[in-house]
């Protein structure tokens, strides 16, 4: 009797998360948020990039270069989520209008499923030869995609 219910919760269990006929894995269903993650232009994006730079001179640098915005931001290669890579990767170019007048090439890299507790996205970023701690390689080479 005991072993019947356990068998019978399993059962109800495995058909209430199993994925619908129309989805290709149960990754995108439980996750379908996977598929749609920002584009390149994304202002949330691109105000994380400029926030997160600008803390990080006020706290760490103090070479008094601040990233005023960014702008001709353009997709270079995009991955796609498969059975064999997880997570979809966005891979974006662009120019940062830095506080100095220079205006260098901005690499970064969106990551969907990567925010907190796997919703959300994240972001990586590289401005080219202000990478001194060779971080992303110097040049930005891990995010030059």
């Amino acid at each position: 009797m005991r072993r019947s219910f356990i068998v019978q919760a399993i059962t109800a269990v495995a058909l209430i998360f199993a994925p619908p006929a129309a989805h290709a894995g149960l990754l995108e269903f439980v996750q379908p948020h996977l598929k749609t993650f920002p584009q390149c232009d994304d202002d949330k994006v691109l105000g994380e990039i400029i926030k997160r730079f600008n803390k990080a001179e006020d706290t760490f640098y103090h070479r008094g270069i601040y990233l005023d915005s960014v702008d001709g931001t353009y997709e270079s290669t995009l991955v796609e989520q498969t059975r064999s890579r997880q997570i979809p990767r966005r891979y974006c170019r662009g120019h940062a209008r830095l506080s100095t007048g220079r205006h260098p090439t901005l690499f970064y890299l969106i990551e969907g499923g990567q925010g907190f507790a796997g919703t959300g996205y994240h972001v990586a970023f590289c401005i080219n030869g202000l990478d001194s701690q060779r971080f992303f390689d110097g040049s930005c080479r891990a995010l030059n995609e």
